[in-house]
C-alpha cells in the first residue's frame, strides 16, 4: 500500500498515547492511516508498555513515515502521557486518539472542513456511536437515544453533537458542565492556538470536561450529526476501573489528593485569562457553584454512587456475560474504517 508523502508542514497532528494496547492498537492505527484526509503527523507515545505495543508501533512507523514513535522510560500515567503527545506536536490542528477507538474514514476530512470554514470554531467533532470488543455497534434505541451493551444490558446515551455550539460563551460553558458526561469532544480536532490557552488535562478523573470547559470559553464547538467517531467499551476500559484503580491509572506519582478539590479548582479557574468579560466570568462562577450544590445533593442521596455503579457495569472483568434482549431498534450500524 502506498502512503502519502510526508508534508514538511502537516496541517494536523494526531496524538495517540498508549499503554499495553496490543489488542486494539492495530485497528485504531489502520483506521486513522486510511483517512481520506492524510496531511498529518502521527505521534504515538508508548507509556513503557510491557506487551507487544512497542513492536506494533515500530512496524507501523517503518511502513508509514507520518508516524513518529516515542517510548517513555517509565509509565508516566495516562494523563501525563496524553499531554505529552500534544507537547511533541507541531501542526496548527491537533487531535487526541485513543488506542482502542475507531473512526469512519471521512472523520478527519469532516472536522478539518468545519475548522477551515469558520475561524470562530475551536473544536470540530461528530456524533458518537458506542461499539464493543469486536468493533460492532451496540444496538441503538432511537426512542430513548441510548445504546445498549448486549453483554450487560447497560444503557448509555452519548454526548450530544450540539454541546458547545452556542454563540454565547457562558452557554457553551454551561453545556459542557451539565451535559458533557463522556467528554467525547476531547477527541475532536482542536485548534492548537486554543488548546495552548488551557491547562491541557489536569491530574484528576474527569479532567477532560475541565479542559473542554476552558475551550468552550475560547470559541464554538461544531459537530456533524453523523456518527463518525466510534467509542469502544471492553473489559480493560478505564470506565471499568474503581476509583482507586482509576487514580493509579491516571497518574503514577503516588500523590494523595482530593479529586473534588482539584475538580473545583479547575472549574472555578477555567474563566481566568480567557477573552470574556467580567459578567461572563461571574456567571461561569455562579454556574460552577450551582453545579457543586447539585452534585453534593446527589451524593448525599447516594445517587452519585449509583451512577458510578452503572458506569462500571461496562464489561468488568469480574462480571459474567449475560444475554440481554436487543433494543427495539437494533438496526443502527456503523461504517467503521
Amino acid at each position: 500500500m502506498a502512503y502519502p508523502p510526508v508534508s514538511p508542514m502537516p496541517k494536523l497532528s494526531i496524538g495517540l498515547p498508549v499503554y499495553n494496547g496490543e489488542e486494539f492498537l492495530p485497528q485504531a492505527l489502520d483506521c486513522l492511516l486510511a483517512q481520506t484526509f492524510g496531511n498529518f503527523e502521527f505521534i504515538v507515545s508508548d507509556n513503557a508498555s510491557t506487551d507487544r505495543t512497542s513492536q506494533i508501533c515500530r512496524d507501523y512507523a517503518n511502513r508509514d513515515p507520518r508516524i513518529r514513535y516515542f517510548r517513555n522510560d517509565r509509565n508516566l500515567g495516562a494523563i501525563a502521557n496524553y499531554n505529552r503527545t500534544f507537547e511533541l506536536s507541531d501542526a496548527p490542528f491537533f487531535k487526541w486518539a485513543a488506542h482502542d477507538d475507531l473512526h469512519d474514514r471521512v472523520y478527519l476530512e469532516s472536522c478539518v472542513r468545519q475548522l477551515d470554514k469558520d475561524p470562530a470554531v475551536v473544536l470540530a467533532h461528530s456524533g458518537t456511536a458506542f461499539i464493543g470488543d469486536d468493533g460492532q455497534a451496540f444496538p441503538f434505541d432511537s426512542d430513548s437515544g441510548t445504546y445498549v451493551d448486549p453483554k450487560t444490558g447497560a444503557r448509555q446515551k452519548p454526548d450530544s453533537p450540539t454541546i458547545g455550539d452556542s454563540p454565547v460563551a457562558v452557554e457553551r460553558f454551561r453545556q459542557v458542565l451539565a451535559h458533557a458526561h463522556w467528554g467525547s469532544h476531547m477527541f475532536g480536532v482542536i485548534r492548537r492556538e486554543a488548546l495552548r490557552q488551557t491547562q491541557l488535562l489536569p491530574n484528576f478523573a474527569g479532567s477532560d470536561r475541565a479542559m473542554l470547559a476552558e475551550l468552550a470559553l475560547l470559541g464554538r464547538f461544531r459537530s456533524v450529526p453523523e456518527r463518525l467517531y466510534l467509542k469502544r467499551f471492553h473489559a480493560s476500559t478505564s470506565w471499568a476501573l474503581d476509583l482507586r484503580e482509576l487514580k493509579s491509572f491516571l497518574s503514577t506519582d503516588g500523590t494523595s489528593y482530593s479529586r473534588r478539590a482539584r475538580q473545583l479548582k479547575a472549574y472555578f479557574g477555567a474563566p481566568s485569562g480567557k477573552p470574556v468579560g467580567t459578567a461572563t466570568k461571574a456567571m461561569c462562577t455562579a454556574l460552577v457553584a450551582a453545579h457543586c450544590v447539585k452534585t453534593t445533593a446527589q451524593a448525599l442521596a447516594r445517587r452519585e454512587a449509583n451512577g458510578h455503579a452503572q458506569a462500571s457495569v461496562w464489561r468488568r472483568r469480574t462480571e459474567a456475560s449475560a444475554p440481554f434482549a436487543p433494543a427495539r431498534h437494533p438496526t443502527h450500524t456503523t461504517k467503521g474504517c
